[in-house]
């Protein structure tokens, strides 16, 4: 909600060019943490039960810095963003890296409430901020938004050291072989598991650089809010994978494993087509009255993007499954997948049909993904489609899930 508050905000004062800034600065730092998380990244919830904190830690946040260093100089290079945002995204690149490093640690812990208000933070400083800089300030530029996200991404980071402070030993530091041995582990799982990520990113986002290249900022902006509305129904399915990752990470039960992100995805669908359906009855004026007259088009993105989001829910919850368990080559193969999907028709679509080529593009990569997800998962599991079948127990189950991990 608070982020939606937030794509309202920079939509009104900036306009579609502003926000179609935003959005590129915005997935400009998604694509730099997505590699900065092949050390460091969500293989350490896996890794934390296993190994010693500070083996982990050092690792992850020099490998953090280098990523940053890299993209500054590729992004120089090439022209991706303009030059006067290069040095912004890679030092906000490197604060929210960190302060992600911090909640992945926390999350395998188990403090899911702790990781919560850390993800919680971050947008709530930036609607402060922007509603001081647009309404108070009157610093209507796409500055005061940047200043926002030092803000958020700062005020995060220390809100997470604090935790970490109190949920982990003191700093000790091991010999260069041992940090050498976890080094090699956190490639050879975390490579696994963050080409997956980045090959799901580049699904969800290069979308962007294409409209920006064929039609410009403006087209940016008016998908870039479609997606973002849509894209908040994620949350409910993300939050509950949250808690289904860490539960898997900690235990050998593999038949409990299956059953439970069965359960789990019952209940991640069943609430986001309760979410979806509004969204896609509204009529078009509401939100030409959010984001202002000149977002013609955000309705269409959000009907052609509500069957991709809704099946997407499979991919998440499965997707998490495989992760918990260590086999991140699996989501690997279908994001991989799904980007070829993407490719082709943000190619084909796109310089013709614009945002309503973009959203049909990302619907299909993602009933694309989520459809491999699921052939890999009922080879596995073994399970009958009873099993996909609601019942009383499911919420049971999600109610427990949820109870025990709120510490």
């Amino acid at each position: 909600m608070i982020n939606f508050l937030i794509a309202i905000a920079v939509s009104q004062y900036l306009g579609p060019e502003g926000k179609g800034e935003q959005g590129i600065i915005q997935a400009t730092i998604a694509f730099v943490l997505v590699f900065s998380n092949l050390v460091g990244g969500a293989t350490l919830v896996y890794l934390i039960p296993r190994y010693k904190v500070y083996l982990l830690l050092f690792p992850s946040y020099l490998w953090s810095l280098m990523i940053s260093l890299i993209a500054f100089g590729i992004m120089w290079v090439f022209n991706i963003v303009e030059h006067e945002f290069i040095l912004h995204i890679s030092i906000l690149s490197i604060l929210n890296s960190f302060t992600n490093i911090h909640s992945t640690m926390l999350i395998g812990r188990e403090k899911i409430k702790a990781a919560n208000l850390i993800s919680l933070m971050q947008p709530l400083i930036v609607i402060l901020s922007l509603v001081v800089s647009f309404m108070v300030l009157q610093d209507v530029t796409i500055s005061a938004y940047l200043q926002a996200l030092y803000l958020a991404f700062g005020g995060s980071l220390l809100i997470s050291m604090i935790y970490m402070g109190k949920t982990f030993e003191r700093i000790t530091l091991h010999s260069f072989r041992e940090y050498l041995q976890v080094l090699r582990e956190l490639f050879r799982l975390g490579f696994m598991n963050q080409l997956a990520h980045i090959t799901q990113m580049m699904s969800f986002r290069m979308s962007y650089y294409f409209l920006e290249l064929h039609h410009g900022e403006a087209s940016v902006g008016i998908y870039s809010n479609g997606i973002q509305i849509m894209e908040s129904i994620w949350l409910i399915s993300k939050s509950i994978s949250l808690v289904q990752y860490a539960r898997i990470a900690n235990t050998d039960d593999k038949q409990y494993s299956q059953e439970l992100s069965v359960k789990l995805l019952k209940a991640a669908f069943f609430f986001s087509i309760f979410c979806i359906i509004p969204l896609v009855l509204l009529p078009e004026s509401f939100y030409l009255f959010l984001f202002g007259k000149d977002f013609i088009g955000v309705k269409e993105v959000i009907w052609i993007l509500a069957p991709g989001v809704l099946v997407y829910n499979f991919s998440i919850i499965l997707g998490h499954y495989f992760s918990g368990t260590g086999k991140y080559h699996i989501n690997t193969i279908a994001s991989s997948i799904g980007l070829v999907v993407a490719l082709i028709l943000f190619i084909t679509l796109i310089p013709p049909y614009v945002v309503i080529g973009a959203g049909i593009a990302a619907s299909v990569s993602y009933a694309v993904t989520s459809l491999v997800v699921l052939i890999f998962f009922l080879r596995e599991a073994k399970l009958g489609g009873k099993a996909f079948l609601p019942n009383r127990d499911d919420l049971d189950v999600l109610r427990g899930l949820f109870k025990n991990n709120t510490k």
